[in-house]
């Protein structure tokens, strides 16, 4: 297992797309998420992108009501194949407009991804978005299902273990391959983790697919540091049994994670019970928040 002894200096999480745009604001919102992650290492500044949503079109707006060049970013993760969270992905590509940039996902990003209810779709990845239209856009994939630093103190969380025994696996999707569908437990679900000098972990989640509590607890394993300053992301629970949510929201407090941003996919019940338990150290995700660390 990955014990990695990298660090950065700061880091700056800007949410670019969340479901929600804001209270008198000017962002376009989407169902779907996607994050600038601005890491600073000494004289060295790099720019992450966190899954992309179903379109460019909301981010590239949103970016320029914020300022922001798409050629700024240095790198795309893909938090796992669904449609909202990697449709845009060429488009973007084509908006950096540069070779080579690293589009980092789990090996089995590009699986045949549906649901039957209420009637067959395909929610995963499409020829639109596949290896070849990455690449002809200067996309080049670094896929892997194991942890590794993007770069020293950010890390890929690879695939997460399904220990806690509330956290369900799968949501009722499903896997194509070679003629045969079976469940899909998701296994694709990657996050961000960094480790913020002096301060601890700052982790990154697109839907948590693999259960929040599990996420925050196997970047604990990789990293070797117990203190979590930041979660940030959707949560999955907007169809979550009542119980799962408290034993969530009880599990974060007794972490003693000082700031929980929660949005996306999450659900109203289930930020509300953060915020019940939460208090203070809880915030809801929209688009344009701005998280600076330390």
């Amino acid at each position: 297992m990955l014990q990695t002894k990298g660090q950065v200096d700061a880091v700056r999480v800007i949410t670019l797309l969340d479901d929600y745009a804001g209270y008198e604001t000017s962002f376009y919102a989407q169902h779907g998420i996607a994050f600038l992650i601005e890491v600073s290492s000494g004289e060295i500044c790099k720019r992450i992108l966190l899954d992309v949503g179903q379109s460019a079109t909301p981010i590239l707006h949103n970016m320029s009501l914020l300022g922001l060049e798409p050629g700024i970013v240095d790198a795309i993760l893909l938090s796992h194949c669904h449609y909202d969270h990697t449709e845009g992905l060429v488009d973007m590509l084509k908006a950096i407009n540069r070779d080579l940039v690293p589009v980092i996902a789990h090996t089995s990003i590009f699986r045949e991804n549906y649901i039957f209810d209420p009637f067959i779709r395909n929610i995963g990845i499409t020829a639109k978005n596949g290896p070849e239209a990455i690449r002809a856009a200067g996309g080049h994939l670094v896929l892997s299902d194991r942890p590794f630093e993007i770069m020293p103190g950010v890390i890929s969380t690879g695939v997460v273990p399904r220990r806690v025994d509330f956290e369900q696996s799968g949501i009722g999707t499903y896997n194509l391959a070679d003629g045969v569908i079976s469940g899909d437990k998701i296994e694709d679900d990657l996050s961000i983790v960094i480790n913020v000098k002096d301060v601890g972990l700052v982790i990154l989640v697109g839907c948590s697919h693999a259960g929040i509590v599990n996420i925050v607890n196997h970047s604990k394993e990789i990293t070797g540091i117990d203190r979590v300053e930041a979660v940030i992301g959707g949560f999955h629970l907007i169809e979550a049994p009542r119980e799962r949510v408290i034993k969530t929201a009880r599990a974060l407090k007794e972490m003693e994670v000082n700031s929980v941003i929660a949005g996306h996919c999450t659900g109203l019940k289930a930020c509300a019970e953060l915020a019940n338990q939460l208090k203070d150290n809880f915030e809801l995700l929209q688009c344009g928040k701005i998280l600076n660390v330390p």
